[in-house]
C-alpha cells in the first residue's frame, strides 16, 4: 500500500527537481577564458581605461573619436548600459539593427546573440546559457538554409553581413569551379577541371574546409600533394556550419583587422561602404608581437570553453543532451563566441596601451632642445 504513494512522492520530486534546474552554466573561475582580464589590468588607469571601453563599443575600422549609438535601437536587444561589459555588445547591436531596416522578417532573430554574448562578456557574473544557445544554433541553421534557397539574391543584398555569409559559406565549401580541359591532341575538348579553393580562412589565417571536399596544395612547380578528404558526418559539419556563420556574424560586427589571405578579406565593399580591414605591417595599429598574443590568447579561450562545455553537455546529468551532434554543435558556439570576444577586447587592449607605450618612448628619445646650452659652432 505504501509503496505506490512513495513512487507518487518520489516522482512529484523528481519533476520539480526537474523544473528548477537552470541550463545556466556560471563562468567565473573558469582557467584562460579572460573575461575581465583587460579591463581589470586598467582598473587603476582611467584614462586608458576610457579609451579601451570607447574602442570596445565599435567596429576597428572606426576611428575612436567616433560613436554611433544614435539611431541605434538597443531596446528590443534588452541591452543594459552596464559599466563596462555591455559595451562589447553594442557592435552587435549596429549590426543587427542595419539588417532590420532592410529584412525585418531577419534581423530580429539575430537579437539572441547579442543576449548570449551580454552574458558571456559580464564581469562579475559571467555565464553561459545553454537555451540561449540553442536558439544561436536555429538561427545560424535558419540562415544557411536562406543561403541554400536565394543565393542569386544574396549576391545583390545590400546587407553586407549577409554577403560576407555567403563568401564565408562558398569559401567553406571549395568555392568550387570548373574549367575546360582540352584533348590530348590539342582540338576540341575532352573534359572538364574541378577548381577548388583552400577552404574558409578565418581572420587570423587559420582554413577551414568541408570535410568531403579534397585539397591539392602544391609543393612545387612540378609535384602537388593530394590531401584525402575527411568523412564526413553530422557532429562536423553541423559544428562547422555554426562556426562559420558566428564568424561572419562577429567579424562583421567587430571588424578586427584581418591578417593577409584571410576570407573576410574577398567581400567587396559597396558604395558608401569600407573594405575589411587588413593589418598592415607598415602601419601596424599594434605591435606583431601584441597581435600574436591576441591571437593565442583568443585560440586558448576558445579551447578552454569548449572543454568546459564539452564536460556539461556530454554528461549525464540535467544539462546533458544526450545527442552528440548537438552537443558538438554547443562546444562550438560557445567557443567561437568567447573567441570573437577575446580578439575584439585583446585587439583594443594592445591598442590603447601600446598607443601609451608609444608616446612615452618618444618623449624618452627625443632630447629636450629647450636644455641644451647654445654654443658657438666651431669653425672647420
Amino acid at each position: 500500500m505504501r509503496l505506490p504513494h512513495l513512487l507518487s512522492a518520489l516522482l512529484v520530486l523528481l519533476l520539480v527537481q526537474a523544473g528548477c534546474s537552470s541550463s545556466v552554466l556560471l563562468l567565473q573561475g573558469q582557467p584562460d577564458l579572460h573575461q575581465g582580464d583587460f579591463r581589470k589590468k586598467l582598473a587603476d588607469k582611467k584614462e586608458l581605461a576610457d579609451k579601451f571601453l570607447s574602442c570596445t563599443r565599435q567596429a576597428h575600422d572606426e576611428p575612436l573619436s567616433e560613436r554611433h549609438d544614435v539611431g541605434v535601437s538597443l531596446d528590443p536587444l534588452s541591452l543594459q548600459d552596464r559599466e563596462g561589459h555591455a559595451m562589447s555588445v553594442r557592435p552587435l547591436a549596429t549590426v543587427i539593427d542595419s539588417i532590420r531596416r532592410r529584412h525585418a522578417d531577419k534581423g530580429a532573430s539575430l537579437s539572441i546573440i547579442a543576449r548570449a554574448l551580454d552574458d558571456v562578456a559580464a564581469d562579475v557574473n559571467a555565464r553561459i546559457d545553454l537555451d540561449k544557445l540553442k536558439q544561436v544554433i536555429e538561427v545560424a541553421r535558419h540562415w544557411h538554409g536562406h543561403l541554400g534557397l536565394d543565393e542569386d539574391q544574396l549576391e545583390q543584398d545590400s546587407s553586407r553581413f549577409a554577403r560576407m555569409l555567403l563568401t564565408y559559406n562558398k569559401a567553406y565549401f571549395g568555392d568550387l569551379s570548373f574549367t575546360p580541359k582540352p584533348a590530348s591532341a590539342g582540338v576540341g575538348i575532352r573534359g572538364i577541371v574541378t577548381v577548388t579553393s583552400q577552404g574558409f580562412v578565418d581572420r587570423s589565417g587559420n582554413a577551414l574546409l568541408f570535410p568531403g571536399i579534397s585539397a591539392e596544395p602544391e609543393v612545387s612547380s612540378a609535384n602537388s600533394v593530394r590531401i584525402s578528404a575527411a568523412p564526413v558526418d553530422s557532429q562536423r559539419v553541423s559544428a562547422d556550419l555554426t562556426r562559420i556563420f558566428l564568424e561572419a556574424f562577429f567579424d562583421e560586427a567587430f571588424r578586427v583587422p584581418a591578417v593577409h589571405g584571410a576570407t573576410a578579406l574577398r567581400v567587396g565593399p559597396k558604395s558608401q561602404e569600407s573594405a575589411y580591414p587588413e593589418f598592415d605591417a607598415n602601419h601596424p595599429l599594434i605591435s606583431l608581437e601584441a597581435l600574436a598574443r591576441v591571437t593565442r590568447d583568443a585560440l586558448r579561450a576558445e579551447a578552454a570553453m569548449t572543454s568546459f562545455m564539452g564536460k556539461a553537455v556530454r554528461g549525464g546529468g540535467v544539462l546533458g543532451a544526450q545527442n552528440e551532434t548537438l552537443a558538438a554543435t554547443l562546444e562550438t558556439a560557445a567557443g567561437v563566441m568567447v573567441k570573437k570576444l577575446v580578439e575584439h577586447e585583446g585587439f583594443c587592449y594592445y591598442q590603447v596601451t601600446e598607443d601609451k607605450l608609444t608616446v612615452a618612448a618618444r618623449e624618452l628619445n627625443e632630447p629636450d632642445l629647450t636644455s641644451v646650452e647654445s654654443r658657438p659652432v666651431a669653425a672647420p
